[in-house]
């Protein structure tokens, strides 16, 4: 007994197993995790090395270089780049798409302990941290409220920042922009300069006068006592009495100086629409569901605002609006394209009954892949969901197919039980066939490495899932509910009139659709009928086809991915280098009032130095020239529009100081944010002067590239510096050491630490430094005694420029220009800079590559196109199986190029671009576009096995099949039809998806109608010609 016979003369066992389906699908549902990507893991180490106190320069030379020498070896490495900075350095090294990062972290970790050895002995030891895109902040918090920063801070810190840490799923919360306590020690130049005393000298007497330490113990009796020592300052105050000066001396520290309780110099600080805020970064747990993290942080947030209602909690940025955003317009898109299939299907049958039976296998088959999904790992992202999308036009194929071919038997008087198993069955081996090669799309997915492997995998699951469940529905609950909908042993003519192919007149709205189903048979007919006379001209169009779209892809724009528009502009602004935080703060004003002006509000910035777990989640480390603004684009704008103004506001920060990012901060950032939107030009030289200045004649150049917007130096080249020489004849003269010599120039110039005053649960820091501005001004500095000598006398100083950052990619020192793609592309703006750059004229020793986004581009492209050759290759295995030929399945194949080319002019036609996401929607749609020509086909080959003629046989076939194919044709186009507007977030990353798969609907509904049945007509004529002249031979003597 088949599958079908079993179901459908066992209907309870098959209503009752597909009763299981809801209650497991909706069981998993709930319990499947929600986020906005999928759990990717970067093949991307960072290698962060701290040594105080030195330069850039000596960091490259004595840290970066012995890093990368240790772990360039490494297998699987594709790229190493090092960036280092005054007292550190950065090492990023990028891994091949599919690297085993577990055993690659502990095979780099033991590479660098063995090179621990030859780093300096003052450099720390190297931090190994590994890139997670779900380890991305997922809220910005911005704290302001009435009082001084110092309080605001410190609520911030103890109370508020400590309460979200206990939320679920919050791994930890940063706080940025608050000021650090600070007892700073004033010294008065000229008194410590008439005692022949240095700041150190001070720093050295405080230190020794808060020495902390035990006691001993006392004992009395059968009782041992401990003793404490109280040795260390109590209170800001007893600091002033510290002794100082010679022995016998009856000096104190308050006759030099003044003691305050204050801030330390900020190293960072935060606005909320351009007045002072402290920031809370919140990061969750890897795996963590993001938006019931976010739901827990907003209950949270509302309970801190109501305990403490002086202080003012602002959620900045949460990526939970967007996740919950794209997600539900996302659901709605499905439920709305599933509305369109079904009124089609109404449409056509005019049964609502039969209808709504096939409009069930969408849900149905939905929740049979969201529990074949969750025992996948696989959670409720963007992109497992447009799986589902996707297949929603697909899910009704198979049921719309078995409902027509019941049809026909039950027209032939045929009983309902027996027509419809036979129906079933006799379509079964094409729905199978059909099926498996659009199954067979996603199984190359195997071989698929890097971007495309992390879109292409949750995207396929789930229309494997999905698809494969509704074959198996179709195949035994659809004839399930077409027995019983009716029984009987006959139909009635009023029956009839419901299963029809060609509806008898009626009435109304019957009779338009009467009317306009027999003119679209006329012309289908009319129009086979000229296709097989016309076989020259049919196959002619073909191949004109073809050529426009080689035309259409060469003008379409090549990226990465679409630009998805999250509602939120990242600025980054980097001024010169050496420029105060007060100033970088000043101009921070200056774009927040610019995007006020627009419209924006509670835009958030950040000026000065990231914090650790910004660094760790991929921001830039910062520098007091350097800020970042998160500007909330404004309700009914667009962020590109937006950001274009916001350029326009401020001309002179955006000619190469200000660059913006549209992606916003989730996910999305770390794989198409602004780094998949970069061109860079990498410039080396003999020496590092050399290379920038070639560097700066380069941007000049790409700053003429139209499509290139945001074009600056990508890292900072030099800075103003102070360089001091010793005389070390002088020194060795007055026994002076070297040592002293630095400490007293340190001490002068910015203060020297002295230990910390220590209270119950806080430890300030204590500052020696020169009273006012004496601390920052070098004569000061040069006229401190050492020994009774002025520094001055032991130095030479001289005013020159130095590195900031040193930049080394493949260990080679280089200097990067880039730009952020406004329009066209990657590959022209790629193709165009590289035309810029090749004009110029450069000495020996001197190279430009132009590198950045593209690389991946294409990278991904290439493992596309893999996948496309393989799927055709094993969908023509499928059907030669199916058909028993290998030369009927070429016919079949034709369905695949122009499909293609149906899809790659839609996108031109709507102004998409080639991207990963658009060449899914082409590699799927080649696996969907033989689906209609496999059914015809057969049921040529049946007719032909019959004995009809072939011309007969090709148009009974095609009218057999007419309505079936058109109904799936144009449900698979309306299954998508909703997502082609980009309606909503995240929807601008679908309508390539969508314009892809409607293109090659269009255009594999064109070539089943009339190409492959001229391509059909014209290798049967051509083989039965064969088989005639081989007979008139073999009949000649």
């Amino acid at each position: 007994m088949s599958l079908v016979s079993l179901a459908v003369r066992r209907p309870v066992t098959t209503v009752a197993s597909t009763l299981a389906i809801i209650l497991l699908g909706a069981v998993s549902l709930a319990k499947l995790p929600v986020s906005l990507l999928p759990d990717v893991t970067l093949p991307v180490l960072t290698v962060r090395t701290a040594y105080p106190g030195a330069a850039a320069e000596e960091v490259s030379r004595f840290v970066a270089e012995p890093i990368e020498e240790a772990i360039a070896a490494t297998p699987g490495l594709v790229e190493l780049r090092s960036v280092s900075r005054n007292g550190e350095v950065t090492t990023t090294a990028h891994f091949a798409w599919g690297t085993a990062m577990q055993s690659t972290v502990l095979n780099v970790r033991e590479r660098l302990d063995n090179a621990r050895g030859r780093l300096p002995e003052r450099a720390e030891r190297p931090t190994l941290l590994t890139s997670d895109p779900g380890e991305r902040p997922i809220a910005v918090i911005a704290l302001t409220g009435a009082g001084d920063l110092r309080s605001l801070a410190r609520n911030a810190r103890d109370v508020h920042a400590r309460r979200l840490e206990q939320l679920e799923g919050v791994a930890s919360v940063a706080v940025v922009g608050a000021p650090e306590d600070e007892i700073r020690v004033e010294l008065n130049p000229n008194r410590l300069r008439a005692l022949g005393l240095t700041p150190d000298d001070i720093a050295t007497a405080i230190e020794n006068a808060n020495i902390s330490g035990a006691g001993g113990t006392i004992r009395r009796g059968q009782f041992r006592f401990s003793v404490r020592a109280l040795t260390e300052f109590r209170t800001p105050d007893e600091i002033g009495d510290t002794p100082i000066g010679p022995v016998g001396a009856s000096y104190r520290l308050r006759d030099v100086a003044a003691i305050r309780v204050t801030t330390e110099e900020p190293k960072t600080l935060t606005q909320l629409d351009g007045k002072g805020a402290v920031g809370l970064v919140v990061y969750k747990d890897a795996g963590a569901n993001t938006v019931a993290a976010t739901r827990r942080l907003t209950e949270s947030i509302a309970q801190l605002q109501e305990e403490f209602p002086a202080l003012h909690m602002t959620l900045v940025a949460a990526q939970a609006d967007f996740v919950v955003d794209a997600l539900s317009n996302l659901g709605q898109e499905i439920v709305f394209g599933g509305v369109l299939s079904l009124l089609v299907i109404l449409l056509f049958l005019r049964d609502w009954r039969v209808s709504i039976a096939i409009g069930l296998m969408v849900p149905l088959s939905v929740l049979v892949a969201l529990v074949l999904l969750q025992q996948m790992n696989v959670s409720v992202n963007v992109l497992s969901l447009g799986g589902l999308a996707l297949g929603v036009g697909l899910l009704v194929d198979n049921a719309i197919v078995v409902a027509e071919a019941t049809e026909r038997k039950r027209e032939e008087g045929m009983p309902l039980v027996q027509a419809t198993i036979a129906a079933t069955e006799e379509v079964s081996g094409p729905l199978i066939a059909g099926t498996l090669t659009t199954l067979l799309v996603f199984g190359p997915i195997i071989f698929v490495k890097g971007l495309a492997a992390v879109l292409f995998r949750d995207l396929s699951l789930s229309v494997v899932t999905s698809v494969g469940a509704s074959l198996v529905l179709a195949l035994t609950l659809m004839p399930v509910m077409l027995v019983g909908r009716r029984r009987g042993g006959s139909v009635s003519s009023g029956q009839r009139k419901a299963y029809s192919v060609k509806p008898t007149a009626s009435s109304g709205v019957n009779a338009v659709l009467d009317r306009c189903g027999s003119w679209c048979v006329r012309w289908y007919e009319f129009g086979v009928i000229w296709s097989l006379r016309n076989t020259h001209r049919v196959f002619l169009a073909a191949f004109a086809i073809v050529a426009l779209t080689l035309v259409a892809i060469w003008r379409l724009p090549k990226e990465i991915l679409p630009q998805v528009d999250e509602g939120m502009v990242v600025a980054a602004l980097k001024l010169p280098e050496g420029t105060a935080i007060e100033e970088t703060a000043r101009q921070v004003q200056r774009i927040q009032a610019a995007a006020s002006a627009l419209g924006a509000k509670n835009v958030y910035a950040r000026a000065g130095l990231a914090t650790d777990e910004e660094v760790l989640s991929g921001a830039d480390p910062g520098t007091s020239a350097s800020a970042q603004l998160l500007i909330p684009v404004p309700e009914g704008r667009a962020a590109a529009p937006f950001a274009e103004s916001l350029r326009r506001a401020v001309p002179d920060l955006a000619n190469g100081r200000l660059a913006l990012d549209l992606a916003g901060q989730s996910e999305f950032g770390s794989l198409i944010g602004r780094e998949g939107r970069l061109v860079r030009v990498e410039v080396s030289a003999r020496t590092l002067a050399e290379s920038q200045v070639w560097a700066d004649s380069a941007r000049v150049r790409v700053k003429a590239v139209r499509s290139l917007s945001d074009v600056r130096d990508a890292y900072s080249s030099t800075q103003p510096i102070i360089e001091v020489t010793l005389e070390r004849a002088r020194l060795a003269e007055h026994g002076i050491s070297i040592m002293a010599v630095q400490r007293a120039l340190q001490g002068a110039l910015g203060g020297v630490p002295a230990s910390e005053l220590r209270e119950t649960d806080r430890r300030t820091r204590i500052q020696v430094r020169y009273a006012g501005a004496a601390h920052e001004d070098l004569e000061t500095a040069l006229a401190t005694p050492v020994r009774g000598v002025p520094v001055g006398e032991l130095v030479q100083w001289r005013e020159t420029r130095a590195p900031i950052e040193v930049v080394r990619i493949d260990r080679r020192p280089v200097s990067l220009v880039e730009g952020q793609v406004a329009d066209g592309g990657t590959a022209r703006a790629t193709a165009e800079v590289s035309r810029a750059i090749g004009a110029m004229r450069l000495p020996p020793g001197t190279t430009m590559k132009v590198t950045g986004a593209e690389a991946e581009r294409r990278r991904t492209t290439g493992q596309l196109e893999l996948v496309a050759v393989l799927s055709v290759a094993l969908m023509f295995l499928v059907l030669a199986g199916e058909f028993a030929s290998f030369t009927i399945p070429l016919v079949v194949m034709l369905t695949v190029p122009l499909a293609a080319a149906g899809g790659l002019l839609f996108l031109w036609l709507t102004g998409q671009s080639i991207n990963a996401v658009s060449m899914i929607g082409i590699v799927v749609m080649i696996g969907m576009a033989d689906n209609e020509a496999v059914v015809k086909l057969d049921a040529i080959r049946r007719y032909r096995e019959q004995g009809l003629g072939l011309e007969e046989a090709i148009l009974k076939g095609g009218l057999v099949r007419l309505r079936a194919i058109a109904m799936t044709s144009i449900t698979t186009i309306t299954g998508v039809l909703p997502l082609v507007f980009g309606f909503g977030s995240g929807g601008a990353l679908y309508q390539p998806l969508a314009a892809g798969v409607i293109g090659g609907s269009i255009s594999a509904l064109a070539v089943t109608f009339f190409l492959l049945p001229a391509a059909y007509y014209v290798m049967e004529r051509t083989t039965e010609d064969d088989r005639m002249r081989q007979s008139a031979t073999e009949e000649k003597p």
